[in-house]
Order: C-alpha cells, then structure tokens, then sequence
C-alpha cells in the first residue's frame, strides 16, 4: 500500500458470501483494523505487519466525497489530550467503548427511565465498514417514539431533532443530516437488502429519504451490541491507539480537518458541538441501496443466544 510492504501476509480469500454490496463493490480486498488479532486466530494483522500502532478515520459530509484513511499519528499526544475526546477500548477484536443514554431529547429528565443504553449501558463498535447505524430492534423503537415521521422529501429535515448519545462519560450529538438518509438508485432491488433497514418505506421510491438505521440485535459481555458506521465519522474526526487501547475524537470540519472537541481542556457544551458540527449543512446523505453494507459480525456470533465475543 503506497511505500508500505508487507511480506508474507496471511489473507484469506471469500468464495461464497451473502453480502449482496459485494456483488457491485469498486475494491479488491477487505482489509480488518482492528485493534488486536483478528477473530479466531492468531495470524498477524496487516496492521501489524506494517508497524501501525494508530490511524485515524474521517468522511467528507457531501454525497460522494473522499474520505480519509491516514496511518499513523496525525496529533501529538499532548493535543489529543487537550483538544479530543476520548474513550477506552473494552474490545479484544473490536474497537468498542461503553454508551449510555442514546436519546432525541436532551440527556436529562424523567424521559431517561425509558431510552436506550440506561443502566449499564450498551457496547458501541465505531465501525467505518458499516454503511448506517446499527442498534437493536426495541432500541430503535424506543428512539422512533421520540421522532416525528421523516417525509419522504425531506422538507422536514430541519424540524428533527439532534440524537444525544454519550460514550464513556462524554456528551456526543449527530444532527438530523447525520441519521437521515436519501436513498438512491434501483427501486427493485433485491429483498435482502431493503430488509436490513429497520424503518421500512411502504412503497419503494428512488430518492426518498429514511432514517439511517439498521437493526442488529444481538448481546455482548459489555451489554447489548450498538454499531456507530459511517454517519459517525462524517460528524467525528476519529483517532484509533491499539497501543494505548483508547480511541480519540475531534470534530469533523472541512475537508475532514480535526476541530478542538474540547475548549481550553475542558469540554464543548452539547449545544456548542452542535453548532460546530453542523457550521455547513449539507442535507442528507445520498446512498446507494445496493452499495449499504450490513455489519459482517456472523462468524463470532453463539447462534444459542444470539450473543457475540467483542
């Protein structure tokens, strides 16, 4: 990759798969960064191989744009501490963090006794190789309580409310442009991947708009499985340590360039961030139906219990 060479580098090839964006996918290789080994064995990662111990993750907010990949440290250690937000990795393959409090509403109040991730919290993978927002099926149906019906236009988009989340102790937002999406594409497409979206239209349209939610239900040793793809990294200048297992995270400016999470240390209010991140609105993001990639999570999962080792 570029000047980097890795000699000898274990991969496996896929000879039969139920992923249906891989029938019209533009890449050759899927390549895992996770934090450790990779699930099952003990074969060194690209990663590894190539001496990576950070990377850093961003989208660009237009339908279309480039997004960034860059390995290697990108902030010195001194300013991510004072300018990002930051969680620690409970995951042994994935990069996953505790979240509470997932909510439309501002995270305080009597409405908290019934949203997602109370108590002990949920597991949240921060996951750039899944299209959309993945959470359990009574989690999304708490949150579509909170939600006034998304038209299919979108002429209502700036009447939606932000979602606030927290994840290991700090307050995150993603505005409606974040989790509303404007599909595109063949209307006919293929079952297989209309039932992946948890908010169903009853007709199928080209370029309606739908929440940008995927439904995954499925238990973790750190509690119920929640996956923040790529609708979090077009908001969130995201950071992965594998050797410090922390994950680090900046807002999300123009051409993806890192903005201070936190202001002279201390962090931005919820309302402050807000008005950071969404300094440009774009509008929806427009998606492809058939280029939507589900989680690709089933060879961990206990089919017993439906519960996987992160």
């Amino acid at each position: 990759v570029g000047s980097m060479l890795s000699k000898k580098q274990c991969f496996w090839e896929i000879i039969q798969h139920q992923i249906q964006a891989l029938d019209h996918a533009k890449f050759a290789a899927i390549v895992g960064i996770g934090p450790n080994f990779a699930y099952g064995n003990n074969d060194s990662t690209l990663l590894m191989n190539f001496g990576v111990e950070e990377f850093s993750i961003c989208l660009q907010k237009p339908s279309g744009s480039d997004g960034f990949l860059t390995w290697g440290a990108v902030a010195k250690q001194q300013a991510k501490e004072r300018d990002y937000a930051s969680a620690r990795v409970i995951g042994k393959h994935h990069w996953v963090a505790r979240m509470h409090n997932v909510s439309y509403k501002a995270p305080t109040g009597a409405h908290l006794e019934n949203v997602p991730c109370m108590g002990n919290g949920c597991a949240a993978i921060i996951d750039s190789g899944t299209s959309l927002i993945a959470a359990p099926g009574p989690a999304l149906m708490q949150l579509s309580a909170q939600l006034e019906p998304i038209k299919e236009d979108c002429s209502n988009l700036h009447e939606l409310p932000t979602l606030h989340f927290n994840i290991d102790g700090t307050d995150f937002t993603l505005p409606p442009e974040a989790y509303v999406m404007r599909v595109t594409g063949a209307v006919m497409e293929a079952d297989s991947i209309w039932d992946i979206l948890f908010f169903k239209p009853k007709l199928r349209r080209v370029n309606m708009c739908l929440p940008a939610f995927m439904q995954i239900d499925m238990n973790s040793q750190h509690g119920p499985v929640w996956i923040l793809g790529m609708p979090f990294f077009r908001y969130y200048h995201t950071i992965f340590d594998r050797t410090r297992e922390r994950m680090y995270f900046a807002l999300a400016g123009e051409d993806c360039k890192p903005l201070p999470f936190k202001n002279n240390g201390t962090h931005a209010s919820s309302k402050e961030a807000l008005l950071a991140v969404r300094a440009q609105p774009m509008g929806p993001t427009s998606v492809e139906i058939e280029s939507i990639v589900p989680p690709t999570l089933s060879e961990q999962i206990d089919s017993k219990d439906r519960s996987i080792d992160l």
